[in-house]
């Protein structure tokens, strides 16, 4: 299975249209914490918030699969192969990492939000400036 690429603005209309989909953001609980998340009640909060890699040294998280699984059913009940599932980053490389994990473990729908939650630098070295969930002012808290 090849893991699809797609921007913010069509995630976005896809989770709002598609009942049936799901956002996993793979960033770490700081990232989380410290710059944001994702607020899904314009997509009945299908959002599963789960570190692809854990936090200091960044190893992969050996519960992914697992946790993946149990959040699904959480939200829909069941586990269905079939669901949309998209995933999101800082910039889209760890969650293009982690939808090929899925994919590999049989999701078939596996798509990667290429900009992430916060997308490119700017010329300040800057984040959430260019592109990216926040840039594009799409739903979004601290907490």
């Amino acid at each position: 299975m090849s893991v699809q690429q797609i921007t913010v603005q069509d995630a976005f209309e896809l989770l709002k249209q598609d009942q049936n989909s799901a956002l996993v953001d793979v960033r770490t609980f700081e990232e989380f914490n410290f710059v944001g998340f994702v607020n899904p009640s314009e997509f009945t909060n299908r959002l599963v918030l789960l570190p692809w890699q854990l936090y200091p040294e960044m190893q992969e998280n050996p519960e992914f699969a697992n946790n993946l699984e149990s959040s699904l059913k959480e939200i829909f009940g069941n586990v269905d192969k079939e669901t949309k599932l998209l995933f999101m980053c800082r910039t889209g490389g760890r969650s293009n990492e982690a939808a090929n994990f899925a994919s590999n473990c049989g999701y078939k729908n596996c798509y990667n939000i290429i900009s992430g939650f916060e997308g490119s630098l700017n010329n300040h070295g800057q984040r959430g400036k260019i592109d990216g969930w926040k840039a594009c002012g799409l739903p979004w808290r601290q907490k």
